[in-house]
């Protein structure tokens, strides 16, 4: 039983991680001294006075996902408070619900109230049951099409995991996979009935303790967008099956009364009197995957609106949202009129993709301006009356009227928003016009978290204000150089808006020893590119930008490849789609090799390579937030092969709003250009480290074989990757063979390396 003297954060978590102690008790569990330490400081996080931020650096191995659940979980427990929990990868929001178990048995174990813990994902992570009906009726073997009718049969009664996409093949193991996944996905287009388990979670999202989302929700959460409440607010309840009563959603509801005040000992030891089941808003915030937070924010502002896709959007609604047809055709026309202001101004910059508006010749900008202002004054007596008559069932329509408000505000944006940089996107075939916007520095948003989200409507019910939150940054590549303390972490912290007085609490945790590599590097081979640049330099413009293989380096990745996978199971990641392309033209006779093409699922790929049916998957979408291992939990993967360092070049949008923002600064042109493409290596690196590492080894006794085919790096190249790789893997990455162009895997002479390949 519990000592009263004991009920502090402190000690409990000492009894659940310590040797010996619970979590090897419950789960057997070896103690591992680095993850001890990390969950004392979250308790010390936790404990402090005042809204504050931590930045804790968690390398793979010490497990930090548990050691910052549990802390975070008694905590609130002892307190009432409710957390936000955001993670960059919906894998990752998985693995922790795979681990609330855990917390429910240690709460019980400690005696202390069981938290509630609800799921905040996006639509299309959830099976619809119409869409699962229908591919069952139209399946024409009978255990799979038993299989299918059973599932959907249990969609109907209970919550669970199998509500989910991703678990959807362990209740249908018998299904081919083909792209089922995406064939019984919830769509906007299905009715709110149909999503009743979605609207379920965003409900229960609005007054759990612990919300698991991503950082998009998160996000969007800080620009004031209530994203934790559902809508509709009393979803319909599917139709229970033969009588059965559904179960609750909240898989560990809270036991005590609801209207009961309780009394607890707060991590201080001081007496806490509170209403535990009182909701309001949230007192903490912790970020997994958190150097992936500053991507996420660019992402929600990336905008690319087309007038004339706005005036089709109008056409299918008008009649649903009980427009006018004078007021809707009027609307539709000064669309299209815009559209062709936006198409001619194309031929005056027939050599750009982009331009800023503001840039403009005067007689080009006044005619834009002004077919702005007519666009407006006709989107605001239908915007003025959408929703009265919209169809209840429809989330299509609603999406589709988000749309509309979303350009209209854009447009808003051209007008009126003197920071923001705007411009006119051409594409480059058709050269058709559309309004684009990029905010390189969205990530600066993050910083409403620490200093306090006013916004209406941000919390629905509980007001429209958000007081400051504690936040915890943490992910395995938090920093990537050879500094210590702070300053490890100043990228981060500056692409967050993060003043270094703001954080109170930071740390790098590392195994001491945890899995084994062998490196096998490139040999003396051709570079990536074909380019006329003479410098070398991995952030020179022109080799990032020439999108033309050298197809002697292709033909040369594509022999590591096959000597990789002679020698077993093989994830080779690849910078992007293209790449893939390319190999798989010149390995299209390999059956054993599975290439990850566009508009196909990696979930299909990765259930082939456990069941034997491949031996090789080449894909641009594992770099992170994927354990690949048998479904037993062992290893599957002998061979992680990166083709080359993954830098993602700036599209002309961003670099140009990049350079904006920094002239009207004051500041020159060739520093935004430093700083940028500083940041492209920067998160390149961290993508490299991510799934060259954190892919091959996700277990103590893991062993792997690391591939690299890009011949610019290495222990005796121009670029050692110093900081990148972690300092257990050092003597190995000395002592890296090379793969030569005849495919003999050499040692090389090690000789002294012309520059450190780290952030800037």
């Amino acid at each position: 039983m519990t000592n009263h003297n004991d009920l502090t954060l402190t000690n409990l978590i000492d009894r659940i991680f310590t040797e010996g102690g619970l979590l090897s008790e419950l789960y057997g569990m070896e103690y591992r001294e680095q993850q001890h330490h990390y969950a004392l400081d979250v308790c010390r996080w936790l404990q402090l006075e005042q809204p504050s931020v931590a930045m804790l650096e968690g390398e793979t191995g010490i497990g930090k996902s548990l050691a910052y659940l549990l802390p975070l979980a008694v905590h609130l427990s002892l307190t009432g408070q409710r957390a936000l929990i955001s993670t960059y990868t919906v894998h990752l929001i998985h693995q922790l619900n795979d681990d609330k178990e855990k917390v429910r048995r240690i709460l019980q174990h400690l005696q202390l109230r069981p938290v509630t813990v609800a799921n905040r994902l996006g639509r299309a992570q959830y099976i619809s049951a119409s869409r699962l009906l229908a591919l069952a009726e139209t399946t024409d073997g009978v255990a799979s099409k038993q299989q299918l009718l059973a599932l959907h049969k249990k969609i109907s009664k209970q919550y669970g995991p199998h509500i989910y996409v991703k678990y959807w093949s362990e209740n249908a193991a018998g299904v081919n996979p083909g792209d089922t996944a995406s064939a019984i996905a919830l769509t906007e287009h299905c009715s709110a009935d149909d999503a009743y388990w979605y609207h379920a979670d965003c409900e229960a999202a609005s007054h759990s303790d612990i919300v698991l989302t991503s950082h998009t929700c998160s996000m969007l959460y800080a620009r004031g967008i209530p994203v934790f409440k559902g809508e509709p607010s009393n979803p319909v309840r599917p139709e229970p099956v033969e009588g059965r009563e559904l179960r609750t959603h909240v898989p560990y509801q809270a036991s005590f009364d609801s209207a009961q005040d309780e009394r607890r000992s707060d991590s201080n030891g001081r007496n806490n009197l509170r209403m535990v089941s009182e909701k309001v808003g949230f007192a903490y915030l912790i970020t997994d995957e958190a150097d992936r937070m500053p991507e996420a924010a660019e992402s929600i502002l990336r905008l690319r609106s087309s007038p004339r896709r706005i005036s089709s959007i109008l056409q299918e609604l008008y009649e649903e949202a009980g427009w006018k047809s004078s007021d809707t055709k009027k609307a539709c026309q000064s669309l299209l009129g815009l559209q062709q202001v936006l198409d001619e101004t194309g031929n005056l910059f027939t050599d750009t993709r982009c331009v800023l508006s503001k840039e403009l010749p005067a007689h080009a900008s006044l005619n834009y301006i002004q077919s702005i202002k007519e666009v407006m004054s006709c989107l605001q007596p239908l915007l003025g009356k959408t929703g009265a008559n919209m169809p209840s069932g429809s989330e299509a329509s609603a999406d589709k009227i988000n749309a509309v408000k979303g350009f209209y505000q854009s447009l808003n944006n051209v007008l009126n928003d003197k920071k923001q940089a705007n411009c006119i996107a051409w594409s480059p075939v058709n050269r058709q016009g559309s309004i684009a916007i990029d905010e390189p520095f969205a990530g600066l948003t993050f910083s409403k978290f620490v200093r306090g989200i006013s916004s209406s409507g941000a919390l629905g019910k509980h007001g429209d204000h958000q007081p400051p939150l504690s936040v915890m940054l943490t992910s395995g590549t938090l920093g990537l150089s050879g500094k210590s303390g702070l300053a490890r972490y100043t990228p981060i912290r500056s692409a967050l808006g993060l003043k270094e007085s703001d954080v109170k609490i930071w740390g790098h945790y590392a195994p001491k020893q945890y899995g084994d590599i062998r490196f096998i590097l490139a040999g003396e081979v051709a570079r990536p590119f074909a380019s006329d640049s003479a410098s070398d330099s991995l952030s020179d413009k022109s080799e990032i930008d020439d999108a033309r293989y050298n197809e002697a380096w292709l033909d040369y990745t594509a022999r590591m490849l096959l000597a990789a996978v002679a020698s077993g199971a093989t994830l080779c990641l690849c910078p992007s789609f293209n790449e893939v392309k390319e190999l798989q033209d010149r390995l299209a006779d390999q059956s054993a090799l599975a290439f990850h093409n566009k508009g196909t699922r990696l979930d299909n790929l990765i259930e082939q390579l456990q069941g034997g049916e491949i031996q090789a998957i080449v894909t641009p979408s594992a770099w992170e937030g994927v354990s690949i291992r048998q479904k037993n939990g062992r290893q599957l993967l002998k061979n992680i092969m990166v083709t080359r360092i993954p830098l993602q070049p700036p599209n002309e949008v961003t670099e140009n709003t990049f350079v904006a923002r920094y002239l009207e600064q004051g500041r020159g042109r060739d520093d935004a250009l430093k700083t940028l493409y500083g940041r492209i290596r920067d998160r390149g690196l961290r993508k490299f480290q991510q799934g060259l590492i954190g892919r091959g080894i996700r277990a103590n006794n893991d062993s792997i074989t690391a591939w690299v085919a890009d011949p610019r790096i290495g222990p005796d190249r121009q670029h050692r990757l110093k900081g990148v790789i972690p300092e257990r893997f050092a003597s190995e990455y000395d002592n890296a063979r090379l793969f030569g162009a005849d495919g003999v895997i050499t040692r090389p002479a090690v000789a002294k390396p012309r520059e450190v390949l780290a952030w800037l």
